[in-house]
């Protein structure tokens, strides 16, 4: 699936990565929204956002995409997250959410990841 902006790919056993899909698509036009067994990929560690000119992965991805959001509050958001020094605070942000995305999952009564052992 081709879009003018890209695709972004979501772990689709995740239920936060789910209700961010909803939301990418209600809010976000011509970005294609997959989950990662539809896109073909076996484990999703970080959302990906595909576009014709690569990959980008977690935090930079989030970015990408809400800088295509419909309402410019959204834009303007993902332009401060892409700032350099935001930027790795909203890395370490996005970190500590997949790796308790299980947990916050439960907490919010979305279906919970099925994530592998380590």
């Amino acid at each position: 699936m081709v879009t003018a902006h890209g695709v972004l790919v979501y772990d689709g056993d995740c239920g936060i990565c789910q209700t961010a899909s909803r939301w990418v698509q209600r809010n976000v036009d011509d970005v294609a929204v997959m989950s990662h067994v539809e896109h073909g990929v076996d484990v999703l560690e970080k959302v990906w956002f595909v576009t014709g000119n690569g990959r980008l992965e977690g935090a930079a991805a989030v970015s990408a995409v809400l800088k295509l959001a419909n309402r410019l509050h959204y834009r303007l958001a993902g332009v401060l997250i892409g700032l350099p020094v935001l930027h790795v605070i909203s890395r370490g942000v996005y970190w500590l959410v997949a790796k308790n995305r299980h947990r916050i999952s439960r907490l919010f009564r979305l279906q919970a990841c099925a994530l592998p052992e380590k």
